[in-house]
């Protein structure tokens, strides 16, 4: 065991680690699968009525900025507000400690008790807790409200990260364009963006350590069909309305 923590590899699986590496997989798959079935639903679209593939590219290109900058800026406001509301419950609990403190201890008993202590240990591991006021708001925030603050990610960090994936996911569709007219140019968006889904997939297993197969045919399944339902919705469109 001993040797086990003299290693410096084990800094590398840390629950800390682990912990940023979900969180970077989350907004990674995010943005990614959104950005491409996004830009190929406008891209299709477009291309039903569209004479050239310049006008094709300009709306995917317009869509796959103000796409990402919507999400990043989705991303920054969603991790500040759970920030926010972690210090406003840690605020609470400090309140309730300093107003309620033996009820306060009760329930601490009661969370360890469901645990399995009982009797003199019991008591001795709320003792320890409860000594020392910064400790005992830490332990509440995380066995009675479930927070875990070294999971939290940076707002300009995960906003910087959804953005920029949405972005390279988005342009994904809208390639084949630049080099094909619209027509044959649908065809080609959605077999690059399919095999983007499937990379995506696989790289995710990988990632996860699951069977890299069914992960990459999974997202791509998952990405087609929402591409698929916007596709037929913006050709209704476009042929009806544009």
């Amino acid at each position: 065991m001993e040797r086990r923590f003299q290693d410096k590899s084990y800094a590398y699986h840390t629950e800390r680690v682990h912990s940023q590496r979900g969180k970077f997989l989350r907004d990674l798959v995010l943005g990614l699968n959104d950005g491409m079935v996004a830009s190929f639903a406008v891209t299709s679209g477009v291309s039903a009525a569209a004479t050239t593939s310049v006008v094709v590219i300009v709306a995917g290109l317009a869509e796959s900025v103000g796409g990402a900058l919507s999400m990043g800026l989705a991303a920054f406001a969603s991790a500040k507000a759970e920030q926010e509301f972690y210090r406003s419950e840690m605020e609470r609990e400090e309140e309730e400690i300093r107003r309620w403190p033996e009820e306060e201890r009760e329930e601490r008993r009661q969370i360890y008790r469901e645990k399995g202590f009982e009797g003199a240990l019991l008591e001795q591991v709320v003792n320890h807790i409860t000594a020392d006021r910064e400790r005992w708001k830490n332990v509440m925030m995380r066995e009675e409200l479930g927070f875990a603050p070294e999971t939290f990610v940076s707002p300009a960090l995960a906003g910087f990260r959804v953005g920029v994936s949405y972005l390279v996911g988005a342009l994904t569709p809208v390639l084949p364009y630049f080099i094909l007219p619209p027509r044959p140019g649908v065809i080609w968006s959605a077999l690059v963006a399919l095999i983007a889904l499937l990379a995506v997939g696989a790289g995710k297993a990988i990632l996860t350590r699951r069977p890299v197969i069914r992960s990459a045919l999974e997202a791509a399944i998952i990405g087609s069909i929402a591409a698929a339902a916007t596709y037929v919705v913006g050709r209704v469109i476009s042929t009806n309305y544009v």
